[in-house]
C-alpha cells in the first residue's frame, strides 16, 4: 500500500469518504433523515420534540433505546425517549467529565471497555454545549457490544445540534405565543376601545372586542376603516390639529371629541393616545373611553345648578387653594375663581358673620364635624359695605364636605355649593316684619272700634249701628287695599274711592279726583281712610252729600322735599250753608286728630266758611314709610282717653 500514499486500510475508507462528500451525488440517507427531522419538529413543544427526534434516530440507527438527557444550570436533569419521559443510564463521572468537553463519545460495550461495567451495553454519546456549558446529552444505548461508525456518531452529533435549536425555538415561540395570548386577552378584556391606527395614514390596524361593541362594527369591518370614518371632524389634519392642542408629554395626547357609531350616533369619547415606532412605521394606541352619559350628566348638573342659582366650590387643604364656579363666582368677581387661599376667601364676608363662618371650616379642616353649613353675608363688587339698608351685602347660604382625604384618613380636600340666599333673607325680614306689623295693626284696630263703639252717638239704634258699621267698614277697606299689596303700601286714588263712592248714592259724578299717582306707605293708609270716612260721613249728614246737587273735589300733590310732603284738599260744594264750626267736637275729628296729627305727625286745618267745608291735610311720607309697626293702641290711645 506504501505506493499508493495510505498507511492502512481506515485511511483509505476516509479518503473515499472524502471524495464521495464532494461529489455531487444525490444526497445521503443521513442527510434525507435530517430533513425528516426538521420537518417533523416543525410546530412541536420541549416533550414532544425531544421524543420525536429520539424515535427517528432509534429507527434509523436500529436500536431500541435512545434519550436525550438536559441538563439544567442548577445540575437537574430531565430525560425523553420516544414512549415519553424516562430515567437516563447514569454515566460514570469519567465520561461525563469527557463529553463535557463538547466532542461525542462512542462506547462499545461488553467486556472489552474498562470505562463501563462489565456486560454493559454499547453507548453512543453526543453533548451540547450552551455558553460553555454541559447543556444536553443524547444517548443511544445498544444492548450487545457494537462498533459503532463515525458516520452514526456524525449522525448522532447533528442529532442533539438540531434537537437543541428545535428545543431554543420550541421554548421561545411557546414563550411568544403565552406573551401574545396574554396581550390578546388583556387587550380585549379592557372595558374601554382600544383603536390601533397608523398614524400616517390613519389607518385602523387593530381594535379590541370592546370597540367591536361599542361602535357596532365587526372586526374586519373595523379593519376596512380610518379613524376619520369616525371622527366628526373627518379630516385627517383637523383630527391631528385637535389631538396636538392637549400633549401631555411627547408622544401622549389626551383629548375628548365626539365619534359615530355604525348607525350614526354621535357619542362623546374620551381618547388617551400612545405613539410608538413599530416594523418600521409609526402607529399609536388609543384607548376610547365613552363618556357621553357623563356629558350628558354634567350638562343636566350644570342646568340644575344654574336653575337653582347655584355655585360649586372645593378647597384643597394642603395648597392651601380653592377654586369655584357657576352664578355665584361669576356675581361675586372680588375672589378670584381659583388659586385663591383661604385668607381671600374670608375677607370679603360681613365682619359679624366672619368669626362663625371660619370656625365652622375650620372644624370640618379638623374633622370635628361631618359637614360645613352656613348663612353669611359678602360685600357686593365696588360696595363699601356701609350702607344702613344692608343693599351693600349678598347673602350667601353653603353648604360642604369632606370629598377626598389622604393615606392618613384626614381630610385633604372639601367641596360643596353656594346658594345667593338674599332674596329669601330679605323676605323673611318682609315677613317677620309684616307679621309684627298685621298683629299690632289688628291691635289698633280692635281699639278704634272699641273706641268707636264707645263715643258713637246716635238718636236711635238703627243709627247708632249704621254709624259703627260704617267706621268698622273703613278699617276692613284699608285693611284690604294693604293686603292686595302684601302690606307694602295702597294707592291713594283707589283708597279714597273706595271710601267715599259708598256715600254718593250711585252719583259718580259726585266726586272728583285730582293728583299724581301716589303710593301710600302701609303706617298712613288706615289712618287716611279713617279721616275719609269720616269727612264722608260729615258730607252725607251735615254738607255737600245730604243734597241731590253736592259735589266733592279732592286735590293732592306731593313735594320733592326730603319729607315727599303729601297735600292735600277736600273741598265740599252745593250743600247747605254753613253756619260755622260744629259746638262739639265728635268721633271723627278725634280721630283725624289723633292719627293724622298724633301719630303721623301730619297737619289738619277746617275751614266751616262758605259754601262748603274746606280741610286740608299734610302727610310727610317718608316719615310714615320709615314709621314701622305701630306700638300697640298708638291709633286709638287718645280716643280711648277723651272723654265721652
Amino acid at each position: 500500500m506504501e505506493a499508493g500514499g495510505y498507511a492502512d486500510a481506515e485511511a483509505v475508507l476516509e479518503a473515499a469518504l472524502k471524495l464521495l462528500a464532494a461529489a455531487p451525488e444525490p444526497p445521503q440517507p443521513g442527510h434525507a433523515l435530517l430533513l425528516r427531522l426538521e420537518k417533523r419538529l416543525q410546530g412541536l413543544g420541549g416533550a414532544e420534540a425531544m421524543a420525536t427526534a429520539a424515535a427517528l434516530l432509534g429507527e434509523a440507527l436500529d436500536l431500541s433505546r435512545v434519550s436525550f438527557r438536559e441538563l439544567t444550570p442548577g445540575g437537574s436533569a430531565e430525560g425523553w425517549s420516544p414512549s415519553g419521559p424516562v430515567a437516563p443510564p447514569d454515566l460514570p463521572p469519567a465520561l461525563l467529565e469527557a463529553v463535557a468537553e463538547g466532542q461525542p463519545l462512542a462506547l462499545p460495550g461488553g467486556d472489552g471497555d474498562d470505562r463501563l461495567p462489565a456486560g454493559a451495553p454499547a453507548i453512543l454519546a453526543a453533548p451540547r454545549l450552551e455558553d460553555g456549558r454541559l447543556s444536553g446529552l443524547l444517548l443511544a444505548e445498544a444492548p450487545a457490544p457494537r462498533a459503532w461508525r463515525r458516520r452514526e456518531l456524525a449522525l448522532a452529533a447533528e442529532f442533539a445540534a438540531r434537537l437543541a435549536s428545535a428545543l431554543r425555538r420550541a421554548r421561545m415561540e411557546a414563550a411568544l405565543f403565552e406573551s401574545e395570548q396574554r396581550y390578546r386577552t388583556l387587550f380585549d378584556a379592557c372595558p374601554f376601545a382600544i383603536i390601533i391606527i397608523d398614524t400616517a395614514t390613519h389607518a385602523v390596524l387593530d381594535v379590541n372586542e370592546n370597540a367591536c361593541e361599542s361602535y357596532g362594527y365587526s372586526r374586519d369591518a373595523f379593519l376596512r376603516l380610518r379613524i376619520g370614518d369616525l371622527d366628526v371632524r373627518r379630516e385627517p389634519e383637523a383630527i391631528r390639529a385637535h389631538a396636538r392642542g392637549f400633549t401631555i408629554r411627547p408622544g401622549v395626547q389626551q383629548f375628548e371629541t365626539q365619534h359615530r357609531d355604525s348607525a350614526g350616533r354621535v357619542r362623546d369619547v374620551l381618547v388617551r393616545v400612545h405613539g410608538l415606532r413599530l416594523g418600521g412605521r409609526d402607529i399609536s394606541y388609543g384607548a376610547h373611553v365613552d363618556i357621553t352619559d357623563r356629558k350628558a350628566a354634567e350638562a343636566r348638573l350644570r342646568l340644575a345648578l344654574r336653575a337653582a342659582r347655584l355655585g360649586t366650590w372645593e378647597f384643597d387643604l394642603a395648597a392651601d387653594r380653592g377654586r369655584r364656579a357657576g352664578p355665584l363666582a361669576e356675581a361675586t368677581p372680588q375672589v378670584a375663581a381659583e388659586g385663591f387661599g383661604m385668607a381671600e376667601w374670608i375677607e370679603p364676608i360681613h365682619p359679624e358673620d366672619r368669626p362663625a363662618v371660619q370656625a365652622a371650616f375650620e372644624a370640618l379642616a379638623r374633622d370635628e364635624r361631618p359637614e360645613f353649613r352656613a348663612e353669611f353675608r359678602v360685600r357686593r363688587p365696588g360696595a363699601d359695605g356701609q350702607s344702613a339698608a344692608g343693599t351693600d351685602w349678598i347673602w350667601i347660604s353653603s353648604h360642604g364636605a369632606v370629598a377626598e382625604r389622604d393615606g392618613a384618613g384626614r381630610p385633604r380636600r372639601i367641596a360643596g355649593v353656594a346658594q345667593d340666599c338674599t332674596d329669601r333673607k330679605q323676605a323673611e325680614e318682609r315677613q317677620a316684619l309684616l307679621t309684627r306689623e298685621v298683629d299690632h295693626r289688628a291691635k289698633n284696630a280692635l281699639a278704634v272700634v272699641q273706641a268707636a263703639l264707645r263715643l258713637t252717638r246716635a238718636e236711635t239704634l238703627p243709627l247708632y249701628r249704621r254709624a259703627v258699621e260704617g267706621r268698622v267698614a273703613a278699617l276692613a277697606r284699608a285693611q284690604t287695599l294693604l293686603a292686595e299689596d302684601r302690606w307694602t303700601g295702597a294707592d291713594l286714588a283707589a283708597l279714597l274711592r273706595g271710601e267715599i263712592e259708598p256715600f254718593l248714592s250711585g252719583r259718580a259724578q259726585a266726586l272728583r279726583l285730582e293728583g299724581p299717582a301716589v303710593l301710600l306707605p302701609a303706617a298712613a293708609a288706615q289712618p287716611l281712610a279713617m279721616a275719609m270716612h269720616e269727612l264722608a260721613t260729615n258730607a252725607t249728614k251735615h254738607g255737600a252729600l245730604s243734597v241731590p246737587q253736592g259735589e266733592i273735589a279732592i286735590a293732592w300733590t306731593v313735594d320733592d322735599s326730603a319729607e315727599r310732603r303729601l297735600r292735600m284738599l277736600w273741598q265740599e260744594r252745593g250743600g247747605p250753608a254753613l253756619q260755622g264750626p260744629p259746638a262739639r267736637r265728635g268721633f271723627g275729628a278725634r280721630v283725624m286728630e289723633a292719627t293724622l296729627r298724633g301719630q303721623l305727625g301730619g297737619a289738619l286745618a277746617f275751614d266751616w266758611a262758605g259754601e262748603g267745608l274746606l280741610c286740608r291735610l299734610e302727610l310727610p311720607l317718608q316719615r310714615a314709610a320709615g314709621h314701622g309697626p305701630l306700638p300697640s293702641g298708638a291709633v286709638a290711645g287718645p280716643l280711648a282717653e277723651a272723654k265721652d
